[in-house]
This record gives structure tokens, C-alpha cells and sequence, in this order.
């Protein structure tokens, strides 16, 4: 059995990569125009795959058809509008799930990547190991499978960057029409 502690001293010792990259995320249009300026980078603090309640991240795909699948998958009504936009990513150092080599390290299995976290009565492994790399600061981001993708029968990844662990030069860039980004991690 996994805990917050035990996951904390594997990643000290896990296998980090750098991800230069551009990534897409698919969201509700209502929400995003609410205030008068949209916020992109969005962090509502509740619980999700791979983050306890109270830790800010955003999840994004590493490709459109994977921001799509999973657009899908968490979006029951299919007839409201929807917007799709692109992050420029640099991030020196990112846990790569996606790597068996990554998982080994961990002491996990493929089936923990997978565990149903909606309704668990606890945390799950996923969600305390990003909780213990949201404390430690080990790397900024966590690359992983798509489920949504392998449910339509493709590999897919995304990536979930935890705001607190992005810091200079690291940064996350909502791409825009011009050259300026219309948000950006750190500020």
C-alpha cells in the first residue's frame, strides 16, 4: 500500500525529463466568459485524477484529438459551446508516467494509473502521489496516459502542471493572435 510519505521518498529518486511542448485543452466556453477576463489557467482546487482537493493544477492534452476524447468523456451535454486553445510549456523537469521505466521507480502498476478516483472514500495512489510532488517540488508537471484515449482505442497522454512547482524559467504560455501571451505561469 502507497502512501503520501512512501511516494514522496520515490520521487526523490525517480526519473525526471524535460517537456518543451505545446499542449491543448477543450473546456466549456460558458464558464471560461463568465468574468470579464477569461482565465485560462483555471485552477477550481478540487479534487481530480491526480491532485487532492486544494492543490491548483490544470490538466492539458498533448495532442487535439486526446483534448478532445477527454472533452467527451467529462462533458455529458454535447450541445453547449466549447473552446479549444494551446499552452506553450517549458518545463525543466516533469514525472513521465507514460514511461514504464517511470512507474517502476515508483513501485506502481499500470492498474494504479487507472484506479477510479470519482467517489473513492480516500485518496488515491495518483492523487497522493500529486500531492506529494505538489509538497516537494520535485518536478513541475506529471505526463500520463489518457484513459478517455484508450477507451476510443488510441495512445494518448496528457499532462497535469502543478502551479505551485512552475518557477523561472520554467513557464506555461497561453498562446494568443500576437506574439504576447494572453496568460502565462509564473506571473
Amino acid at each position: 500500500m502507497h502512501d503520501e510519505d512512501s511516494l514522496a521518498k520515490a520521487l526523490a529518486n525517480v526519473p525526471v525529463r524535460e517537456l518543451q511542448a505545446t499542449l491543448v485543452r477543450r473546456v466549456p466556453l460558458g464558464p471560461l466568459v463568465e468574468s470579464p477576463v477569461p482565465d485560462f489557467l483555471f485552477t477550481s482546487g478540487k479534487a481530480y485524477r491526480y491532485n487532492t482537493r486544494g492543490i491548483h493544477c490544470v490538466y492539458f492534452a498533448e495532442d487535439e484529438r486526446t483534448a478532445v476524447a477527454e472533452y467527451e468523456r467529462h462533458n455529458v451535454s454535447r450541445h453547449q459551446p466549447f473552446v479549444t486553445y494551446f499552452a506553450e510549456v517549458v518545463l525543466k523537469r516533469i514525472i513521465d508516467l507514460c514511461s514504464t521505466e517511470t512507474v517502476k521507480a515508483l513501485g506502481l502498476k499500470p492498474r494504479d494509473l487507472r484506479a477510479p478516483w470519482v467517489g473513492a472514500r480516500r485518496p488515491t495512489v495518483t492523487q497522493l502521489l500529486g500531492k506529494a510532488l505538489n509538497s516537494g517540488s520535485v518536478a513541475a508537471a506529471i505526463r500520463f496516459p489518457s484513459e478517455a484515449a484508450r477507451a476510443q482505442r488510441f495512445a494518448g497522454a496528457k499532462v497535469v502542471v502543478f502551479q505551485d512547482c512552475v518557477r523561472r524559467p520554467d513557464f506555461v504560455r497561453i498562446l494568443g493572435p500576437t506574439k504576447k501571451p494572453l496568460q502565462r505561469w509564473p506571473d
